[in-house]
C-alpha cells in the first residue's frame, strides 16, 4: 500500500473509532420540566386556580452571562392548582419560578438547575400565593398633648395560625416618630384577610393606646391615628 492510501486509510479508521465513541455515549437529556402546584396562603389545602406561573432563567449565552431574569415559559394553573413549565437545561445558570395573580403579593421561588432531574420525569414545587389589602394611613399629631416631645406609633401585623406563611406587609413594623403639630401620610401593602394592630404612645402622659382594623382580601382600608 502507498502512502497516500496509508493516509487516507487511517483517516478513515479514526473516523470511524469517534463515530463508534459517539454512537457508545448516552447523552443526557436536555429538557427540564418543573410541576408547580399553586395554593391558597390561608388555607393550604386550597388549591389555587388561574394564578400565573412564570418560568424565568439566567442564561450564559455566547459566552456572556445575562444579568437579568428571562421568562421562558408561562402557563395558567387549573382548577386543581397545577402547572407545568419547561426550558432547556443547556447553559442555565439559574432559575426562579414566579407566581402572578391581581390583587396578589408576587410570590417568587429560587430554583438550583444542578438539582433537577432531565430524565422526562417533572420536577415538583408548590407555592402559596397570598392576597393584598391596601392600606391608607394619616398620622396626625397636630392636636398633640405634649407639646415639647413626638408621638410614638407602631404597626403590628398580626401572623395568622394554620397559614402557609408569614403575614408579609410593605412598610416598617419598627416604633416611628411624628413630632408636635405634624400630620403625614402612610401607605402600605398588607397580606388580606388579616388584623392589622396599631399602638400609639405619648411618653409625657404615659399614655398608650393600642386598635386594630380588619384588612380584607383585594380591599382598601383608610385609617386616622390620632
Amino acid at each position: 500500500m502507498n502512502q497516500p492510501a496509508r493516509i487516507v486509510h487511517a483517516c478513515w479508521a479514526m473516523l470511524a473509532a469517534i463515530l463508534l465513541m459517539l454512537a457508545s455515549c448516552d447523552r443526557e437529556p436536555q429538557e427540564i420540566a418543573l410541576a408547580v402546584s399553586v395554593v391558597q396562603w390561608a388555607q393550604p389545602d386550597m388549591p389555587a386556580e388561574g394564578v400565573k406561573v412564570i418560568l424565568e432563567e439566567q442564561r450564559l449565552t455566547n459566552g456572556v452571562v445575562n444579568a437579568f431574569y428571562t421568562a421562558v415559559d408561562e402557563q395558567l394553573t387549573d382548577a386543581s392548582g397545577m402547572v407545568e413549565v419547561n426550558t432547556e437545561r443547556t447553559n442555565v445558570l439559574a432559575m426562579r419560578v414566579r407566581a402572578e395573580k391581581e390583587g396578589c403579593f408576587d410570590e417568587i421561588l429560587d430554583v438550583s438547575p444542578s438539582s433537577l432531574v432531565t430524565d422526562g420525569t417533572p420536577n415538583p414545587f408548590s407555592l402559596a400565593i397570598m392576597p393584598l389589602c391596601l392600606v391608607q394611613a394619616d398620622i396626625d399629631n397636630t392636636n398633640s398633648p405634649c407639646p415639647t416631645t413626638p408621638m410614638l406609633y407602631k404597626w403590628i401585623p398580626r401572623e395568622v395560625g394554620g397559614a402557609a406563611s408569614d403575614v408579609k406587609w410593605t412598610c416598617s413594623t419598627d416604633w416611628q416618630s411624628l413630632s408636635p403639630g405634624s400630620l403625614e401620610g402612610s401607605t402600605c401593602y398588607i397580606t388580606g384577610g388579616t388584623w392589622l394592630l396599631h399602638r400609639r404612645d405619648w411618653s409625657c402622659i404615659d399614655s398608650s393606646m393600642i386598635d386594630s382594623v380588619w384588612c380584607p382580601e383585594g380591599g382598601v382600608v383608610s385609617l386616622l391615628l390620632n
